[in-house]
């Protein structure tokens, strides 16, 4: 810097004097996020992430989702199918497509284990769970979900996001994007993984896809 130009402050005298001026530019960022928090329409404009309101009042704060790929059948634990029984190796007309290409006609694999029922809902449980159907009136079952793709890769994609094609947002990310999070400088949902390794597909399962 040339004498014409010097500002009569060295640089160690320009941060002494303007030392108050850090802390007030802390706080007005402070201030601002606190009403930008009271204008839902404002923080939505500027953090999409913001939290929203939800359509009910909620009776859960959180969401532990465990997904355990490669778990017995659905026939060896909650879907009761009787028909099966006393059927084994049988074919059946069905179409199939996957690693073994196409084909007509499936085999029949009857339940391994036992069924009986539980609860004042008389839900229908496999010898596998005794303790759990205790339990059953507490517990939601979901029998009407279907998959796309008999491939394992592209069928767990389309458990954790709804596609079997890579690239679209996980229920995290979902989540996240309907109903917002109060973590400003954390993740608003995180993954642990089987210390043993992850699901086929890795990280495009838990991926944010498209979204911001």
């Amino acid at each position: 810097m040339s004498a014409r130009n010097f500002c009569g402050r060295t640089r160690r005298e320009m941060l002494w004097e303007s030392g108050c001026g850090f802390s007030a530019i802390a706080a007005a960022s402070l201030l601002g996020q606190e009403v930008s928090a009271a204008e839902p329409a404002v923080a939505g404009y500027n953090n999409p992430l913001a939290p929203k309101p939800p359509h009910h009042d909620p009776d859960a704060t959180g969401c532990i989702f465990l997904y355990m790929y490669g778990g017995p059948s659905h026939i060896d634990t909650f879907d009761y199918k009787p028909d099966m029984v006393g059927r084994d190796n049988q074919t059946v007309a069905v179409k199939t497509f996957g690693r073994g290409g196409r084909k007509n006609e499936g085999r029949i694999v009857e339940p391994r284990w036992k069924f009986k029922q539980y609860g004042e809902c008389g839900k229908w449980v496999s010898d596998l769970f005794p303790n759990l159907g205790q339990n059953v009136d507490d517990i939601a079952f979901l029998h009407s979900m279907t998959a796309d793709s008999p491939i394992h890769g592209s069928a767990m994609l389309m458990m954790n996001s709804g596609k079997i094609l890579s690239g679209s947002p996980c229920l995290g990310s979902w989540l996240n994007y309907g109903l917002g999070t109060v973590n400003e400088n954390l993740p608003g949902f995180c993954l642990m993984l089987d210390p043993r390794g992850g699901p086929i597909s890795g990280p495009k399962n838990w991926s944010s896809g498209y979204m911001p």
